[in-house]
């Protein structure tokens, strides 16, 4: 009989990064794709490997001596917050023991291992939220909120979210009472039928500036004036600076913009970090830790020096690294793919009083081989997938005296590093900076350095 379909019992014995979770069954090595070490679940088979299965939770049976913190009211089916219920030290101490392993099984020998750097806060700490509209079941009522844990269409309306303060509360749950009671759909992937599709809340958590985006097709009908002055009509502890519409035609479920209409303020707002000052565009990537990100900087930043004449900074976005480094080093090229981040970051280093910081707008694999700059430091931040094989390849060969590398995916950043020992290179330090509480990821920092530093 095969097990495929089937319904199993398991204790977990240990958690990948990632999320996803270990047991056994059988002799057989099972993967879930989530849940605590220590919980007893009932799990449904849905791949049949020679050597192991693979299956999604269905029930906790059982909870993990590890959960004795109270967990958010929406965690038994939200998919946002996986580590919620267990200490948050306890979170972090299974989160860098899963980064290390990753090392470890890579056959990557680091050689010091810094402290894991905790959040300065568990709760309320995200700058930005995405929800997004769907229903509570097939054909069911309106929600606005997380996709269901383990459901690819159903969203959990999520009003008392504790990842972030009271204003996203406010302007979410007043955005979903007000659709809830009008005719509109929100838009389903597969059929491509329906309106409303996001809202995206973005707040300064040093400034105290909200930007709020909803996110619809192309439907010019829809009574987005009255939902503005309800907004407006809110007591909220930051600033409005902005209200927009994003209609977006395209059929992939992300956030994009076929155009963007104003219907309050401006399409921007600021915020402040480590001493400056930058502006955040709708679709910009901006850390959503601000305290954690500064504490990131710090770390990077400890790993340049005075005497470092050009550094290069890869994947660079609004440009927050490299104005900082462009405090210390004698020059700072910055490298992003979206223009909009480009223009910005020029404007912004040149408003923080900066002048040795230059922007170039491109794909860094295409545009290393059009530089000329012999880079003493290369600091890379790129996104979930890592940097590019080819790319990667074109960085070592540059020989910079440092290779610092930011990563949100310690498993491509494994795989990076890996690549770099078959050039010669050797990692200095590794260090930890939580940025998600209570979710299974965070930030990784790595410093590389060339075996044969220092010889020609």
């Amino acid at each position: 009989m095969s097990l495929k379909g089937s319904e199993i019992n398991i204790r977990l014995t240990e958690q990948l990064f990632g999320g996803n979770a270990v047991g056994c069954f059988q002799g057989k090595r099972v993967i879930t794709n989530h849940g605590i070490k220590g919980q007893l679940v009932r799990i449904k088979i849905k791949k049949v490997k020679e050597s192991y299965l693979e299956g999604t939770v269905v029930e906790v049976l059982e909870k993990s001596c590890l959960e004795t913190e109270k967990a958010c009211p929406h965690f038994e089916f939200c998919g946002g917050c996986s580590m919620q219920g267990v200490q948050y030290e306890e979170q972090v101490k299974l989160k860098e023991e899963q980064v290390r392993y990753l090392f470890k099984d890579k056959g990557i020998e680091v050689e010091e291992w810094l402290p894991t750097v905790l959040s300065r806060r568990v709760y309320g700490y995200r700058n930005k939220m995405e929800f997004s509209f769907g229903n509570e079941y097939k054909e069911g009522p309106l929600t606005l909120g997380m996709h269901q844990r383990g459901r690819r269409f159903d969203v959990v309306n999520t009003p008392q979210c504790n990842l972030v303060d009271e204003d996203f509360r406010k302007i979410r749950n007043i955005t979903a009472d007000y659709f809830k009671n009008k005719a509109f759909k929100p838009y389903h992937k597969i059929s491509r039928e329906g309106i409303l599709r996001h809202l995206v809340i973005r707040k300064g958590s040093n400034t105290g500036d909200i930007l709020v985006n909803l996110v619809t097709t192309n439907c010019k009908e829809l009574p987005v004036q009255e939902w503005k002055e309800q907004l407006l009509s809110l007591s909220l502890d930051g600033n409005l600076k902005g209200i927009i519409w994003t209609l977006n035609d395209g059929v992939a479920d992300v956030v994009q913009s076929d155009e963007l209409i104003i219907l309050y303020g401006a399409s921007t707002f600021k915020e402040s970090l480590m001493g400056l000052t930058f502006t955040v565009t709708p679709y910009s990537f901006f850390q959503t830790n601000t305290y954690g990100a500064e504490d990131l900087y710090i770390n990077v930043l400890k790993y340049i020096e005075k005497g470092d004449v050009n550094v290069v900074d890869l994947y660079c976005g609004l440009g927050t690294i490299t104005q900082l480094a462009a405090q210390k080093a004698t020059h700072v090229t910055g490298i992003e793919l979206i223009k909009e981040a480009v223009i910005q970051a020029r404007i912004d280093a040149a408003n923080n009083g900066f002048t040795n910081c230059e922007f170039i707008a491109g794909d860094v694999k295409d545009v290393l081989s059009s530089i000329h700059i012999v880079p003493d430091v290369i600091i890379v931040d790129p996104p979930r997938p890592g940097v590019h094989v080819q790319a990667m390849e074109d960085l070592l060969e540059m020989k910079p005296n440092k290779f610092i590398y930011i990563s949100c995916n310690p498993k491509t950043l494994v795989e990076n590093v890996r690549q770099s020992q078959q050039f010669n290179w050797e990692v200095k330090s590794a260090r930890c900076v939580d940025l998600f509480p209570h979710t299974p990821h965070l930030e990784c920092v790595v410093l590389m350095s060339r075996a044969d530093n220092g010889k020609n």
